[in-house]
């Protein structure tokens, strides 16, 4: 390099100022002229553009050396170029920035993979395909990513350290003794390594997605550079893709990095100095708190997941999800394991990631479940935060649910149903239907299922039971009137003034509301009565509900193509259900 020294600290000048009115001028900008620092960096850069171009039409006309000062020039204008493109996608003048960035790329194209260009190039790259996925352009945004990780893997094969700007204004020595550039490059590819998952994620290939963000997880903590936040809500949210694949060793894994990273932030601000403020510090703790809460949830959603499929194992011979346990199984072991210096078994050995099989075994994961629902609930109070709230209220009701599969006592069956249905009137209780319309949905719906389930289970008991007494077909009773109310509430809520659904529904709720007639029209012919008018009545709303069950039906076909055998007994009670009311009718006029 033979750039006279004087040349390079000219260059140096501009371009430090320009990076300190991003990096730090910046934050003080007013409201009202939020872009003002940026504005002012920019017209320095544009300067030292002009500059670097006239320089290096002169070193060409001399042909003076062996091309190194030109390279040199044509380096430090991309590297120009690279902070222009940044600039301007940042003040949202995005064509500008794809310009500057793929005049940077096309600067150090042919020798990108010189020490003195791989990170210009490898950091225009990234900022031009994140750019891309900023318009959606997704297929564009991956091959540039593609591209930047194609480049890290063939750079790091070569014994080159990448150099960043201040080693090319530097001396000799001082690129001897710094680090620098070979850390930047490694932030580079962590950088890629974000974005490739989040545009894997946009393109629907979601395994690959998962991926690319533990990759980048892993790499953050190895390079000990991530702020303990995200990377707690990133392992965490990581591991609901986890689960939702019934990988549970790997989820377990993931919220286990989530925790440790939450507890060791937890104890760096407890040991905080005083070189922030009261307010600071509360707003650290109230963040920290927030944060933890969020995590504890994750942590509820592993163990009432790791519950729902035992019970599906236990009770469906589903050859489909048995064929994805196994191809799971195959994966491999390390594929998704953070470094073995991070001490993850404490957080690990607190619950299994192995199926239930016996209520002993469900009992210690409904343990673990309510310990960490109670924590977040500490958190999200009613008041100040229903709709979250409501929904750590609803997985309580689906614990209990999970768990009733695994009780073996028809009595604490029982119980365990009427504890879910109370939580789910809880909420109704609390929340105004008229703002939380779609939660009273859900909850009146839980809470007749809830019903039904103790339905069954008290009728079991009373066929099995020789002489019932009244007090016994009262209780039936009163559960199913229970879930009367809660379906009629239901429906209710969807329907027209002339009995219609409501438009505009999508088909899913379509099945809901279809399949909340099926249960009421059961409901109202499971209640014994010794009252012939009052048995009479109660097989004429069944019948009523059968019929409009049958007449949706037709009308909603798309949401009735899954209901063919619930359409088969409805139309057997719509027949048998007339004849019985004549006997009845008859009996009553003797």
């Amino acid at each position: 390099m033979v750039i006279a020294k004087e040349i390079l600290t000219d260059y140096k000048e501009i371009y430090e100022k320009a990076v300190q009115l991003v990096n730090e001028e910046s934050k003080n900008d007013p409201t009202t002229d939020p872009y003002k620092s940026h504005y002012a960096a920019r017209d320095l850069l544009l300067e030292m553009k002009e500059m670097l171009k006239n320089s290096l039409v002169s070193v060409l006309a001399e042909e003076a050396d062996d091309g190194t000062d030109d390279f040199i020039y044509q380096v430090i204008q991309a590297i120009v170029c690279r902070d222009l493109g940044r600039i301007y996608l940042f003040t949202e003048e995005s064509s500008l920035g794809e310009i500057s960035l793929k005049e940077c790329i096309e600067l150090v194209k042919e020798k990108k993979f010189q020490p003195e260009a791989i990170i210009a190039y490898m950091g225009a790259v990234n900022e031009l395909g994140i750019a891309y996925a900023n318009k959606m352009e997704y297929k564009q945004s991956l091959e540039l990513l593609i591209e930047a990780e194609a480049c890290y893997q063939s750079f790091n094969k070569s014994e080159n350290k990448a150099m960043i700007i201040t080693d090319i204004f530097g001396t000799p020595e001082e690129i001897e003794n710094d680090d620098k550039g070979t850390k930047e490059f490694e932030n580079l590819y962590t950088l890629s390594c974000f974005y490739l998952a989040q545009v894997y994620g946009h393109l629907g290939e979601l395994e690959k997605s998962a991926q690319y963000c533990h990759k980048t997880l892993k790499r953050q903590y190895s390079a000990q550079s991530y702020e303990p936040i995200d990377f707690a809500l990133n392992s965490a949210t990581l591991s609901q893709y986890f689960i939702g694949q019934n990988m549970f060793k790997e989820a377990r894994h993931h919220l286990a990095a989530s925790t440790l990273i939450m507890a060791e932030y937890e104890n760096k601000i407890s040991h905080t100095d005083n070189t922030i403020s009261e307010q600071e510090y509360q707003d650290l703790q109230e963040t920290f708190k927030h944060r933890y809460a969020d995590v504890a949830r994750c942590w509820s959603k592993y163990g009432l997941a790791l519950l729902a499929a035992s019970k599906e194992r236990l009770f469906n011979d589903d050859d489909e999800k048995l064929i994805t346990d196994t191809k799971n199984l195959r994966i491999d072991s390390n594929r998704y394991c953070f470094p073995t210096n991070m001490p993850l078994e404490n957080y690990e050995s607190r619950i299994s990631c192995d199926y239930c099989l016996t209520f002993d075994d469900a009992k210690e994961v409904y343990h673990f479940v309510i310990k960490w629902l109670d924590h977040a609930k500490e958190y999200y109070k009613p008041d100040t935060e229903a709709s979250e709230y409501a929904k750590i209220i609803k997985d309580f009701a689906e614990l209990y649910e999970n768990m009733a599969f695994f009780e073996e006592d028809p009595i604490n069956q029982s119980k365990m149903q009427k504890r879910r249905a109370k939580y789910y009137e809880e909420l109704l209780e609390l929340l105004n239907p008229s703002f939380y319309l779609s939660i009273c949905r859900e909850c009146w719906y839980g809470a007749g299922l809830a019903y039904c389930a103790i339905l069954d289970i008290k009728l079991d008991c009373f066929k099995s039971t020789v002489s019932p007494n009244p007090q016994e077909l009262h209780k039936i009773n009163q559960v199913c009137q229970q879930a009367i109310k809660h379906f009629e509430n239901f429906i209710q809520s969807y329907t027209e003034k002339d009995g219609t659904i409501k438009a505009n529904i999508d088909v899913d709720e379509q099945k809901t509301w279809l399949y909340a007639h099926f249960h009421l029209g059961r409901l109202h012919y499971k209640m014994i009565t010794p009252d012939q008018k009052v048995q009479l009545e109660n097989l004429s709303n069944s019948l009523k509900y059968y019929k409009t069950f049958t007449n949706e039906c037709v009308k909603l076909a798309e949401a009735s193509k899954s209901l063919q055998a619930e359409i088969g007994v409805c139309r057997e009670m719509v027949n048998l259900l007339p004849i019985k009311m004549t006997n009845v009718r008859k009996r009553l006029e003797k």
